[in-house]
């Protein structure tokens, strides 16, 4: 007789059909509910008698991933089941089985919740997995249930947990659907004589222990305590199998560490034909080529640090157990007439299918052909498939298939879907037979990195052992970079590379495949400054490059997401939209698909303001996005050039810009690109003070304005700046600098400098180089400034320069009138009136003495324009306040 739960002390974790954001991913002994379901397209639970490994070896044998989806629920892509044979839809699937005779009321109760796929597919495999070891003669008690969940509160996993209990019990898995409730702060607060009782109390008549946020059991505040209550608990369910079931909840990033506790504990080396009563037939026999092929793949992997010896056997006979209930399931499903031998184990069984059948079967494949972009990527993990496809052929002729490393560097900027692809990659390799397991495990250098000698090898290490059977991402990989090694490298960073190095190998059968993540120059340096070991292991000289998105490529996705969150827009608001994107792409930090959230997230951000302004009626009838909310400034085009530049600039720089934004209306309104039609290199040429830095700030409001640029920032560099203070420190400088502008308006001052010397010459070189590169064509405005005498001392000594710079302006000195009218703006900003200002410092504004002054300053060799005008001015307020301190009036 079950044992009632309203009788037990500990907490009770409320009931919530809502399940959502989670997912479910298995291990042998491990279900997996956590909230990364639906972007894993390649999952895989197996429940077989053959795989022995412990649950305290979670960091080496948890096993792939099923989304548990959120409701509303929207369908999402296959992801493979415990056993890799249920359908898409499993609704639909039930209602064939019920058709065939099946019968289960938790399965009927499960399906009455709308969406939970994985969940449900998830119950129909465990039912499946039973009913074809009944088939066999085998006896499925022998199998390890226990599962972990790994999600946010509230996402229903108690719910899934007592239907779970529920399932095992009515299939004769458990004698009883009790489940027990607690936690891990809970056990990690008693002593373990407490757990004993408990444990005792459960065995009397099986059922479920549930221990919610389980990762507090090794968290470091729980001391020794919590890892004596975990290694009790692994080891009952260990020998009590068939009585006891554990369920392990936990967030995520949390459950890290529980997935690493002790990763050593040895497992047995199976007898499966035993468990078959002697009755286990395979294709070939016993000794025939696909046993042999099998056996030489594990001979090979046995060189590796990482080769487990019983857990690698392990591995391996869950595999195959795995593919033959995914063959069986398929052939009822197909052909429910047909009556298969499940005694049976074909080649297909042992070694695997071939992989291209299996990639063109492999939900994830379809899903990575599906992605916009990276066509580069989709090539090389197709021409991965065909080296495989290859491999399988040498080995059934009995040649020793090619080196085929799995280990790989994704470079790329920001957004370009490199840890997408990751998971998608780790699916892949699990639906074609090269890892046992497949789902991705996410770290960052800060994960390996101690702070004591020796830790960080810890670190490592532990993450190693934790990451067999699985895709271990390691982003922003070049933090790893221990310097250069002509000087004091860090030696903690050496340590993690080293410790690398010594535990993988690179070989074709190696369980376990590594992917750096970074940017392509920093991977490069640290690939040049680490153990020279590491390059053997990774192929640097073949990387996975992530491109930038294309203009075309944003729409798309842009579209896409639209299409996700339901949302339409006026076509005005489309060409905004790829405008505003278009713009983004020329920043040195674009992001790629991540401008695409952004644009979109402020669009709805604006749509919202504008409806909480409106009527009520019209709010109601208003659903679609317009092109203000993509832009509030849109109306800036409209802005006049004068109107910007009035009493900054002289008239025939305001004539410049005017002719500019004409071209540009016109262009717009015929459909032509503007960018071509409107330069961005610019030379301006005259003596100081005569307007160029202040036409420099006002070109990047114009720029803006007219949609060249994404922002209206003004850089402002002098020939210093560009160079370096050593032989080959220039270009990268300059480089640098430059990159940093694209986007933006770079004014650069004093120009005449650049033709002092070698350093300078390498400034210049470089910076023709790179405006004359395609790819930064209107991404970038450049304003080259300096006296008539100094640019055209320049333009004779680099010629190369009159290519990149057609456009000139020439600033002539001002007139005494504007010198004036300077004064007048200067002294009114002060809140001063000149007339009387200039009459108590003994000038008359009216006379012509003033005018004739300004006049004769103007042939003054050291006479700076504006510059002296606003001295002059500085001294004329400075005049009057010293009058108006000496008790005169202002």
């Amino acid at each position: 007789m079950c044992m009632s739960q309203s009788n037990q002390p500990d907490q009770q974790v409320p009931i919530s059909p809502a399940l959502e954001n989670s997912e479910i991913s298995t291990d042998p002994k491990c279900l997996f509910l956590t909230p990364e379901a639906s972007k894993s397209s390649g999952s895989s639970l197996n429940l077989s008698t053959s795989a022995e490994n412990l649950i305290g070896e979670c960091g080496n044998s948890l096993e792939e991933r099923l989304t548990l989806d959120p409701m509303p629920f929207v369908p999402q892509p296959l992801v493979n089941n415990p056993f890799d044979q249920a359908p898409q839809n499993a609704d639909a699937e039930w209602r064939k089985r019920k058709q065939r005779g099946e019968t289960s009321e938790v399965i009927d109760e499960l399906m009455n919740y709308q969406g939970m796929q994985a969940v449900k597919e998830t119950f129909l495999a465990v039912k499946s997995h039973v009913d074809i070891c009944k088939k066999q003669g085998r006896d499925p008690k022998l199998d390890r249930y226990n599962i972990v969940f790994q999600g946010n509160p509230g996402t229903g996993k108690t719910t899934v947990a007592r239907l779970y209990a529920k399932l095992l019990h009515e299939i004769g898995i458990l004698d009883c659907d009790y489940v027990k409730e607690t936690s891990g702060v809970i056990l990690a607060a008693r002593d373990t004589l407490y757990l004993k009782r408990k444990l005792k109390r459960m065995l009397f008549n099986g059922g479920v222990l549930f221990i919610d946020e389980a990762y507090q059991l090794v968290s470091p505040h729980a001391d020794i305590q919590g890892k004596r209550a975990l290694d009790l608990i692994l080891k009952t369910m260990e020998d009590n199998i068939g009585r006891l079931v554990v369920i392990f909840t936990g967030h995520k990033e949390e459950m890290e560490a529980f997935f690493e506790h002790q990763p050593g504990l040895p497992g047995r080396i199976p007898n499966i034909d035993s468990q078959y009563h002697g009755q286990m037939k395979v294709e070939g026999g016993f000794d025939g080529l696909a046993m042999r092929i099998a056996i030489q793949r594990l001979a090979e992997s046995s060189n590796s640090r990482s080769f487990g010896n019983t857990r690698t056997v392990d591995n391996l006979s869950t595999q195959i157990s795995r593919r033959q209930s995914q063959r069986l399931c398929q052939m009822a499903t197909s052909n429910p007439q047909n009556d298969p031998d499940y005694l049976l184990f074909t080649q297909d069984d042992i070694i695997g299918p071939e992989p291209l059948k299996a990639g063109n079967n492999s939900a994830a494949m379809t899903h990575l052909q599906s992605l916009v972009g990276i066509d580069n990527v989709k090539k090389y993990v197709q021409s991965m498939v065909r080296l495989m496809q290859a491999n399988y052929q040498r080995e059934l002729r009995g040649i020793k298939p090619r080196r085929l490393p799995l280990n790989q560097l994704f470079v790329g900027q920001p957004g370009t879907g490199k840890t997408t692809v990751a998971r998608l990659y780790g699916s892949i390799l699990a639906d074609l037979g090269i890892l046992s397991r497949g789902d991705v495990v996410l770290k960052t250098p800060a994960d390996f990195i101690g702070d004591c000698v020796g830790k960080s090898e810890r670190l490592t290490q532990k993450i190693l052992d934790a990451s067999v059977g699985k895709v271990l991402v390691i982003d922003e990989a070049y933090m790893l970079d221990p310097g250069d090694p002509g000087r004091e490298q860090d030696r903690f960073k050496t340590g993690v590379l080293d410790t690398i190095v010594a535990n993988i190998q690179g070989s074709p059968n190696e369980d376990r495949c590594i992917i750096m993540v970074g940017y392509e120059d920093r991977i490069t340096d640290m690939f040049h400054h680490a153990n020279p070991g590491l390059r053997r292991r990774f192929n640097i000289n073949n990387m996975c490059r992530f491109e930038n998105y294309n203009i075309s490529q944003l729409d798309q996705i842009l579209s896409l997401k639209m299409r996700e969150q339901d949302l339409t827009c006026t076509p005005e608001a489309r060409k905004v939209a790829h405008d505003i994107l278009q713009r983004a792409s020329t920043r040195p930090s674009f992001a790629n698909a991540s401008e695409v959230e952004s644009c979109l997230a402020q669009a709805k951000a604006n749509f919202e303001a504008r409806l909480n302004s409106q009527e009520l009626e019209d709010v109601l009838f208003d659903d679609t996005l317009q092109a203000h909310d993509f832009d509030k400034d849109l109306d800036r085009t409209k802005l006049d050039c004068r109107d910007l530049l009035e009493g900054e600039v002289q008239e025939s720089v305001i004539q410049k810009f005017i002719s500019y934004q004409t071209r540009f209306h016109a262009a717009k309104q015929r459909g032509l690109d503007v960018g071509f039609l409107v330069p961005t290199r610019f030379i301006f040429k005259g003596p100081p003070g005569t307007g160029k830095r202040t036409t420099a700030q006002a070109m990047g409001r114009f720029f803006y304005n007219i949609e060249l640029l994404p922002t209206d920032e003004v850089l402002q560099y002098s020939t210093v700046d560009f160079v370096g203070e050593y032989v080959g420190s220039t270009p990268p400088k300059t480089r640098k600098l430059l990159a940093k502008a694209l986007g933006k308006v770079v004014f650069i001052d004093n120009v005449d400098r650049l033709g002092a010397g070698h350093y300078e010459t390498e400034a210049v070189n470089e910076i023709v180089h790179f405006l004359n590169q395609r790819a930064h064509d209107g991404k970038i405005v450049v304003i080259l400034a300096g006296g008539n005498a100094e640019i055209n001392s320049l333009f004779s000594k680099h010629s190369n320069l009159a290519g990149p710079f057609p456009e000139e302006m020439e600033f002539n000195g001002l007139s005494a009138k504007t010198c004036i009218s300077l004064l007048d703006r200067k002294l009114r900003s002060k809140g001063i009136d000149i007339e009387p200002t200039l009459q108590s410092a003994g000038i008359d504004c009216h006379d012509l003495k003033l005018e004739m002054l300004f006049e004769k300053m103007q042939y003054l060799s050291d006479w700076r324009n504006s510059h002296d005008g606003n001295y002059l001015a500085n001294e004329i307020l400075g005049k009057s306040l010293e009058s108006m301190g000496s008790g005169n009036a202002l």
